[in-house]
């Protein structure tokens, strides 16, 4: 009943998936009667000859092109304000999107800046944002954030030092192409990190205290499709185009999966270690998953219990407390199998930086702490930590 009385989101903006789907990109475009597109991608995309296909899909469409590579982790207010400042001075009418999580949110970030004059500062009063921008078209060439079917997206205030959460119904794409072929030769370390990213979205979702049956249907499949593809995909995925398939489409449930039900402290504690530590935030992620789990049991043992069924544990005729363990040690595996650090020790934080991280925490994340399905305290989340270390 209490799930009832809650409205849960969700959206799926239009979506083509499937391998080659990427050249599809130049008739989408012509249907917005599209003139002139800015890609908007990072430096090692367009060394990898990525762009290519997009290029030739729109000049196919005669689309005139601009690209704008200047880009970085977490989208910085800095590359924010170029990136809009391009859309202008070029005429774009269209932006398109090709990257991780981080030039993906950059295009939206941008786009819609772009559209108020180029004023950074709507980014911390989303609910002042008046208009969309020009329309977007998205293309992940991770298999991670899922930024590409969600609302939502991460800046970084380097005047602050901070990462800021943005959601806006203006951040929406107008399509999504998901193509694995974008994602076949993506080195194993970024494998890595932005499947283990996916794993945390569904993890929390389907165990958060706003778990639901919609957000389940996602959360329960992204699980299954890492525990099985993310080894092989790390492996050799450049051999295995039916692995980065799935992952592809995990990425893509573990957002919405977690736009329907919620993270909790793993996201919350990611973004101050992840800044702390210079390390990506889904090797922050990663990091601190097994550990959050592990405090969290008691609070979800029938929910953890499953998702150790879900990673392929054997569960049968053992007592619920120990097959929820279970799934903690199955996201330890992974993750050491993927070359993963397990300490924060290993990525260099130490304990004189636990105060600073769990005060950010609570400063800037406690609608994640009340999704959380274990109370959390101050001296909680040092413990924690400090076990992490």
């Amino acid at each position: 009943m209490e799930e009832m009385s809650r409205i849960v989101p969700l959206r799926i903006p239009r979506t083509l998936i499937g391998v080659d789907a990427s050249e599809q990109v130049g008739t989408i475009a012509k249907e917005y009667g599209a003139k002139r597109a800015l890609l908007v991608t990072d430096p090692g995309i367009v060394k990898t000859g990525l762009l290519d296909r997009i290029q030739k899909s729109l000049e196919k469409a005669n689309v005139a092109i601009e690209v704008f590579d200047d880009s970085s982790t977490s989208a910085p207010f800095s590359s924010i304000s170029k990136c809009a400042k391009a859309i202008g001075d070029n005429g774009c009418d269209l932006v398109v999107g090709i990257g991780g999580g981080s030039v993906l949110d950059l295009a939206k970030l941008a786009v819609v800046v772009a559209s108020h004059d180029g004023d950074t500062n709507i980014l911390y009063k989303p609910d002042t944002m008046k208009k969309p921008g020009v329309p977007m078209i998205l293309l992940p060439t991770t298999a991670g954030t899922g930024s590409e079917v969600s609302n939502v997206a991460v800046c970084t205030d380097e005047k602050t030092k901070r990462k800021v959460p943005v959601r806006s119904d203006y951040f929406w794409a107008d399509a999504v192409i998901v193509d694995p072929m974008l994602t076949l030769n993506l080195p194993a370390p970024i494998t890595a990190d932005t499947g283990m990213d996916v794993l945390s979205h569904a993890i929390e979702a389907y165990t958060s205290l706003k778990a639901s049956v919609v957000g389940d249907t996602f959360a329960e499949k992204a699980i299954k499709l890492v525990a099985e593809n993310l080894r092989i995909a790390y492996a050799r995925g450049s051999k295995h185009i039916d692995a980065r398939y799935n992952m592809a489409i995990a990425a893509s449930f573990g957002i919405l999966s977690l736009r329907s039900s919620g993270s909790y402290i793993v996201h919350s504690l990611s973004y101050p270690l992840g800044m702390k530590a210079n390390i990506s935030h889904g090797r922050a992620c990663a990091l601190m998953l097994p550990y959050v789990m592990d405090f969290n049991l008691i609070g979800n043992l029938h929910r953890y219990a499953k998702v150790a069924e879900l990673m392929g544990e054997s569960t049968e005729g053992i007592p619920l407390n120990e097959k929820a363990k279970k799934s903690v040690g199955a996201v330890r595996d992974l993750s050491q199998d993927v070359g993963l650090p397990q300490r924060l020790s290993e990525v260099g934080i130490s304990k004189k930086d636990i105060p600073e991280i769990v005060d950010y925490v609570f400063e800037f994340h406690s609608y994640q702490i009340e999704n959380n399905p274990r109370e959390v305290t101050r001296d909680d989340l040092n413990n924690i930590l400090e076990t992490a270390l």
